[in-house]
Formats: structure tokens, C-alpha cells, sequence
């Protein structure tokens, strides 16, 4: 796996951490506090991810498409990574 695919891997799954726990706080206690500072945190993540994506070079353009999607753009750049990695 080069050194894209890892980078993209790790925020991969940071933002799919970070998205799950601001969905939990809001379906649970609804802390203000931890939604103020998750937000920014996700926010972060959520673009570095798809400027990673974008910028990164080897990467197909379903890859390249999927870490642009709200939410769902940790997965599916999970999942569109580990397929690049079986082929590669």
C-alpha cells in the first residue's frame, strides 16, 4: 500500500469515527459542549479527506468521487481503497 492510500486510509477512518460520534451525542445527550468541539474536528477531517483524495495521484475516480460525499465519505473511501489495494 503506498503512502496515499495509508494517509487516506487513517483519515478515512478518523472522519468515519468522528461523524459516528457526533450522530450518537445527537441521538443520545445532545451535549453542546462535544457537539462544538466534534463539529470542527469532523469538519477538518471531512476535508482532508477529499483534498487527499482529489490531489492524491493513482487513485481512481470512483475513489476520487466517493471522499466527496457527505457523511458516507469515510466508508466509501474505505471501501473504494481496499479494492485499489487488491488490484494494485
Amino acid at each position: 500500500m503506498t503512502g496515499v492510500l495509508r494517509a487516506l486510509a487513517a483519515l478515512s477512518a478518523l472522519e468515519t469515527v468522528s461523524v459516528l460520534a457526533l450522530l450518537i451525542n445527537l441521538g443520545t445527550v445532545h451535549d453542546a459542549t462535544l457537539a462544538r468541539v466534534l463539529g470542527p474536528v469532523h469538519g477538518a477531517l471531512y476535508l482532508a479527506v477529499a483534498v487527499t483524495a482529489l490531489l492524491g495521484r493513482g487513485l481512481t475516480t470512483r475513489t476520487r468521487v466517493g471522499a466527496l460525499v457527505p457523511v458516507l465519505s469515510g466508508p466509501l473511501t474505505m471501501v473504494n481503497l481496499r479494492q485499489e489495494a487488491r488490484s494494485a
